[in-house]
């Protein structure tokens, strides 16, 4: 449960639309029409990036992942 503060800070973005999203976080490097959007979040104590993905379903955050890697589709 590393991230579990992160968790439910971010809970509150399931269902939003692409546009609720975008007005709260900002554009970001995300390409609108993609179904994953990620955020850099921090960096952790190595350096290493802390990435928030957001996964996008019929234009609305089905669900979320905080993790250190980037996704590959």
């Amino acid at each position: 449960m590393r991230h579990q503060y992160k968790k439910q800070k971010y809970e509150e973005l399931t269902g939003k639309s692409r546009e609720e999203v975008k007005s709260e976080l900002g554009e970001g490097f995300n390409f609108y029409h993609n179904e994953i959007w990620t955020y850099n979040l921090r960096k952790d104590w190595l350096g290493r990036w802390i990435y928030l993905h957001l996964h996008f379903k019929d234009n609305k955050v089905e669900s979320f992942h905080i993790g250190r890697r980037s996704i590959k589709k």
